[in-house]
């Protein structure tokens, strides 16, 4: 009998959890098909605040650096150069196929842990990449300054280190 209602328990666990999962995207793709999209502009919104805000800390640290007209051409060449190599974002479509790979692996009967390593895998390289050019960058950036420059940097870094 106690097997029995753990099994419903569980069972019901993952029934919620998955509809917690797949509600967000249903929502997504409800709002965009009546075209209200008010949610999705302002789910957008927010991201591009967020990635914003990784573009501000740099930017404010190098304009408390004091930077020289030349260091600043310069700067603007290398983040220029990087855009330039940054891979393209997936498609709308590779984006929805990807979603819908996700659901079915999560509401699949049985979880195939193949193929979520091989998801898993293939964003940490994304990732990976993403932060080694902007390592990069920095390097580029930081071998413009003067010594005093770069100690400040490096200073600037190590407190937002410490805040974290």
């Amino acid at each position: 009998m106690k097997a029995s209602s753990s099994f419903k328990a569980g069972l019901v666990a993952l029934i919620a959890s998955s509809a917690l999962l797949v509600g967000p995207l249903h929502a997504e793709t409800a709002s965009s098909e009546t075209d209200s999209g008010a949610k999705v502009e302002k789910q957008h919104e927010g991201k591009k605040h967020h990635r914003g805000h990784k573009k501000s800390s740099m930017h404010k640290m190098l304009r408390k650096l004091d930077l020289s007209d030349a260091q600043k051409a310069q700067v603007k060449t290398i983040v220029e150069k990087y855009k330039a190599q940054r891979p393209e974002k997936p498609s709308k479509e590779e984006r929805t196929a990807h979603k819908a790979e996700m659901v079915s692996l999560l509401t699949a009967a049985s979880f195939d842990e193949v193929t979520a390593q091989q998801m898993i895998s293939q964003k940490q390289v994304r990732e990976a990449e993403k932060m080694l050019q902007h390592m990069k960058m920095q390097n580029e950036i930081y071998q413009l300054l003067t010594p005093e420059q770069q100690a400040k940097f490096t200073e600037r870094l190590e407190q937002g280190r410490t805040r974290r």
